[in-house]
């Protein structure tokens, strides 16, 4: 009876065990479900934290001319005669720097024609058109080759601001093209664009 007892005793005592070992090893699955949980990858709470983590994009510049296209009283005269025997002077603001670079280093076939000049004469435009057109930060565009210079006609700003201007329009015998800029804007040699008239 003795050993009868003491054998129920043996066995509660490992039953009390088995329970707090299946609590005890319950307890740390948990944990370890609960530290993987937390290390696991979430896809849009790791989206969120890494767009938080970005810096601001900056908001794109507007792409546009700059404004200041009047031309200098002092405009070399040069300038004036070699640039503006064959069209006018064009306002050295409509194009950027390096387009105007462009221009100075095909002379000798100036869209299919030679306007090669004196070095010292070339020198001094080459250095008027660079200063006054520093303010253009546009870049160059169009089709540039060794046989095709930059063409004011080509960029985007000019396509913009005359895309209610049409073809037939720009053919016309008083207008003479899109290049013609006075056929339309009387005081576009000095640089004014404000006042348009499209001759008939």
């Amino acid at each position: 009876m003795q050993r009868k007892g003491l054998a129920l005793a043996l066995v509660a005592m490992l039953a009390g065990a088995g329970i707090l070992f299946v609590q005890a090893a319950s307890h740390e699955t948990h944990e370890h479900h609960r530290h993987h949980e937390s290390h696991r990858s979430h896809p849009a709470r790791d989206s969120a934290a890494a767009q938080d983590a970005q810096p601001a994009q900056p908001v794109q510049a507007q792409y546009k001319r700059p404004k200041q296209l009047a031309v200098p009283a002092d405009a070399p005269q040069a300038w004036l005669n070699e640039c503006g025997s064959c069209h006018m002077a064009y306002p050295p603001g409509l194009l950027p720097p390096k387009a105007w670079e462009q221009h100075m280093n095909t002379l000798s076939h100036h869209y299919g024609s030679d306007a090669s000049l004196d070095p010292a004469e070339e020198q001094q435009i080459r250095d008027f058109l660079l200063l006054v057109s520093s303010n253009n930060r546009l870049p160059v565009e169009g089709v540039v080759s060794a046989d095709a210079q930059p063409r004011i006609t080509e960029s985007r700003w000019f396509k913009r601001r005359h895309d209610e201007v049409s073809a037939a329009k720009f053919a016309r015998e008083s207008v003479g093209g899109a290049g013609n800029c006075v056929a339309c804007h009387r005081n576009a040699e000095r640089g004014s664009f404000g006042k348009v008239k499209i001759p008939r």
